[in-house]
Parts: C-alpha cells; structure tokens; sequence
C-alpha cells in the first residue's frame, strides 16, 4: 500500500461494490484527486475492478466483502447476510487507520459504516432517488453530512427524512476529470471497438438497466435509420450484476424487428467511456429519472453534442439549444428529429460540442468537487462532533 501523509486529514471511503458503475467511478475519480486538496485518502472496497484502481491511482485500499453477488440462489439472503458482516469489517479497518471522517458512498456502505465511533464524523453520499424510505429514514439519524449530487436529490430527501435531518444535507454535483478525455483519436477510438471507420455514430453510454431507456434509444434508432441509413448506433454499457438478461433479450429483438440490426453496435467490454465517446458524432441520453447524469458530462467534457430526455440531472448541466438539447419526456421520437438536425447541420453541432465542453469545464470538474468536499471535511472537523447526532 502506499500512505500519503498531509497535516490535515485523513478520509476513509466506503464502497461495497467492486464493479465499475457510475457511483464507483466518481469515487475513483475523487480519491485520486483529493490529496491535492490536502486531504490523505484510505479506501474500504471489495476486491476486483475498482479496487484495482484505486491501488493503481495511489490510494491505500483495504479490502471488505462485495454487498452485490449473483441473484441465483439465495440471492437475498446473501446479500442480508453480507451487509451484516460488513459492519465489524469497517469497523476493524477504521480502528487501524483512524481517519478523521468515514465517507460512505451509498447507503449500502453508510449502514455497514454506523458501527464506527460516534466521534468520527460520518458522511452520507446520496446519488439516487430509488432509496427504501424507511431505512434510510432511520440511517440518517446518524449522518453528520449527507452528501446530494443534485437539488434534484435535495428535494427527494427533503421528502423522505425527518426535519430535522434536512440542515446536514449539502449539495455537491459529481465532477469529470477532462483530462482523462483528450488522448483518444476518433479513429483510434473507432478501430479499437470494432466500429465503421467512416459515416456518423449515435451512441448511448448506460449500464444495461432499464430506468436507462435503451428502448427508447433504439426507437429512436429506427427513426433515424428511415431517413439516414448510413448511420451506424453504439450502445456502450453492459448488465452490471447480470440481473436484466430477459430484458436485454427483449431490446436485441427490437434491433432485429426494426431491422437495424447490421448498423447497431453493442460494447459490452469498454470500462471506461473516455476510450469510445470520440468515435460518436452525437449521444442520446433518453433516461427520464436521471438524479444527476454522469455520462451526459463525460460526452460534453468529449466535445460530443448531447440530445438528453429534460429530467433533473441532465436539465442541470445541459443549457438547451445552447450546450445540448432537452427534450421533455424523453420522447424517442423527438430526440430523432433533433439528432437528424444536427446530423444535417454540422456547425450546429459543432457549436454545441463546443459550448458543452467549456460548461463541463466551468462547473462540473472533479476538481471542483474536491474543493467543496474539502471545505466540508474540515467544516466537520472543527465542529463538536458528538453534537447534532438528532434521533428523530
């Protein structure tokens, strides 16, 4: 392992999934950049990817048991069973390295981090809107912080939590390092994934799961292929926990009844979208329920044009008609018409790229993130910690 030492602070995150989803990648990203902010990361994650590269990026990870395992069997119980013996675990970990403030990154990892010593602030990150009432209801009596990646998850637990909970939640949207999105060609992109070297590319960036609306996104696949038959469609994103493979059937034979078959492309063995985003000229992004919209920022960050379905998260990093477009509802049909424009219309969409970029840059860097994160870690620390711990 390797220790960074800084006068300041020292965090202990917590993760309970070793795959890479979006939450794990905004770990990755943050951990990797706060000891510039003056603040020592430790890391509690299970083994696999994301321990992986943790340990590649610096950070000194301890390993904790996986929360999510295959549905066969006692899945259930598995699952029930491990969140039970996490606790100790975290807790053992937290008794060695004696960081100054606990981060969990969901609420999976802040149940299995409550056991820790009330003197230890401990942080909530809150990154969807899909949580069980009552158990996060009775989680939050002990968050010092809580942690929203949006207002529109602000106004989701303002709704959920006690009253008295509200004034610990603080609002800190996920940031995009950029200078992970600069080193890939469009051809090198294109090649390596098996892609057509020419013609245009309408891709979607989502993990198979279906609040995504990969439905939509081939719908309106169709639709572009009645009037552009030269272009070719990219779904990048596979099942995470291998629970959707009746649905994902179901999508592959909406490919082949809408006879798009020969231009669809699905990549199912690319970790890491800053390795494909510049093969697209456009990305949609139908998800109606976005909390905040991760992949929407990585393809503007890329300097790719954006046509996101007006949900919450995508309504607040994309200006439409100025830095993306927004189309409400989601409508699949609309999100065609539009992305036909801009495939007709290459300034336009070039101006779009442009002006998404600088706003990704100007507002939602993982620099910016830091900054705030750091801010609020000694915030905590200067406080009375054992104050504040309401039980209502």
């Amino acid at each position: 392992m390797i220790w960074y030492h800084f006068p300041s602070m020292r965090v202990l995150w917590v993760d309970l999934v070793s795959e890479l989803g979006g939450a794990q990648y905004s770990l990755l990203e943050v951990c990797a950049r706060l000891p510039s902010h003056g603040v020592e990361v430790v890391a509690a994650v299970p083994q696999g990817p994301l321990f992986d590269r943790l340990s590649a990026s610096g950070v000194a990870v301890f390993p904790v048991s996986p929360l999510r395992a295959s549905r066969r069997g006692r899945g259930l119980f598995s699952t029930a069973a491990k969140l039970m013996r996490a606790p100790s675990t975290i807790y053992r970990i937290a008794h060695t390295v004696k960081p100054d403030i606990v981060h969990a990154n969901s609420l999976p990892a802040f149940l299995a981090s409550r056991t820790i010593s009330s003197n230890i602030p401990l942080v909530w990150h809150v990154r969807d809107v899909r949580l069980p009432t009552v158990v996060a209801r009775d989680a939050a009596k002990r968050a010092s912080r809580i942690i929203a990646v949006s207002g529109a998850v602000d106004e989701y637990l303002v709704e959920i939590l006690s009253p008295r909970i509200l004034g610990r939640i603080r609002v800190v949207h996920n940031g995009i390092d950029p200078e992970r999105f600069t080193a890939v060609s469009r051809a090198a992109a294109r090649q390596r994934f098996g892609l057509p070297a020419e013609g245009p590319i309408v891709g979607m960036v989502a993990h198979l799961i279906p609040w995504k609306r990969h439905d939509a996104f081939i719908t309106a696949a169709a639709e572009i292929h009645r009037q552009r038959p030269d272009v070719h469609f990219v779904v990048v994103g596979r099942d995470l926990f291998n629970e959707h493979a009746r649905w994902i059937a179901q999508l592959e034979e909406m490919v082949a009844a809408a006879g798009i078959g020969d231009q669809f492309h699905w990549v199912r063995d690319c970790d890491d979208a800053a390795q494909i985003l510049s093969a697209f000229d456009l990305m949609l992004h139908p998800a109606k329920d976005e909390p905040f919209g991760r992949a929407v920022c990585e393809a503007m960050v890329a300097s790719v044009p954006v046509i996101a379905a007006e949900s919450a998260g995508p309504a607040l990093i994309i200006e439409s008609g100025v830095s993306g477009i927004l189309v409400r509802g989601g409508d699949p049909l609309r999100m065609a018409d539009e992305a036909l424009a801009l495939l007709d219309d290459p300034a336009r969409a070039a101006t779009l790229a442009a002006a998404g970029r600088a706003r990704v840059l100007s507002r939602f860097t993982v620099d910016h993130v830091c900054e705030q994160l750091a801010k609020g870690y000694r915030a905590l620390i200067a406080a009375t910690t054992t104050a504040g711990y309401d039980d209502d």
